[in-house]
């Protein structure tokens, strides 16, 4: 398993190093890509929402997503498509993991785990509502939801609310960093004082994920422990 996550290091590091020694960097022009959504019109909304409701549960962050919609779209458009990927990833995510997983994982729950699940069951409004402010669409919330015992209801009414405010927040900032991008073009950044730092930054983010996974994957543990 480690040398796996290794090669996945190496192959993202890699895939950076070439993106800027090949020029394949000058080629990602969000005017063409902004043009290429407007001239599909309603066929581009629902080809990101599809996009950001198959993709985010694989692991796709949502800030790319958020961040991409105000620069093909107007700030309400926007907001609007953003939203419904986000909650199109929610729902996608807890009706898979409800489906495939939720019976063998309730009967693995740790006492601590059991405790959460308990209070979905009681006030699952109100605690979905406060998962989501404070952790949006993190992967682990995302099927954590789907193999709990809360009803869609208070889940789905919960995640609506909850994810609005950063929703909301991400659109503003797409748009500040849309007006900022148009007067600094990507081909024009530069790129040889940029990517050995993004290399760096990209292997200390994945050491630090590696560590926090060993971390909590014993607290975290489903499997049946032998008395």
């Amino acid at each position: 398993m480690i040398r796996a996550r290794v090669a996945v290091l190496f192959f993202v590091a890699g895939l950076v190093a070439w993106l800027y020694l090949s020029g394949a960097y000058q080629s990602f022009d969000p005017n063409r890509l902004r043009h290429w959504f407007q001239q599909a019109g309603a066929y581009g909304g629902l080809l990101f929402i599809a996009a950001y409701s198959c993709l985010q549960p694989l692991g796709f962050r949502s800030i790319f997503f958020l961040l991409s919609a105000p620069l093909v779209w107007e700030p309400a458009t926007a907001f609007m498509l953003s939203m419904a990927g986000t909650v199109g990833a929610c729902v996608l995510a807890f009706g898979f993991a409800r489906f495939i997983a939720h019976e063998w994982v309730q009967k693995r729950l740790p006492k601590a785990i059991r405790r959460l699940d308990d209070r979905l069951v009681s006030r699952g409004f109100a605690t979905v509502l406060l998962l989501r402010l404070l952790f949006y669409t993190a992967p682990t919330l995302q099927f954590g939801l789907g193999v709990s015992r809360v009803a869609a209801q208070p889940f789905l009414a919960g995640t609506v609310l909850g994810v609005l405010p950063f929703t909301a927040l991400a659109t503003v900032v797409g748009v500040q960093f849309n007006t900022w991008l148009l007067a600094h073009p990507i081909s024009s950044w530069p790129w040889n004082q940029f990517w050995p730092a993004i290399v760096l930054t990209i292997m200390v983010l994945f050491g630090a994920a590696l560590w926090l996974a060993r971390r909590w994957q014993g607290a975290l543990c489903f499997e049946e422990k032998t008395p």
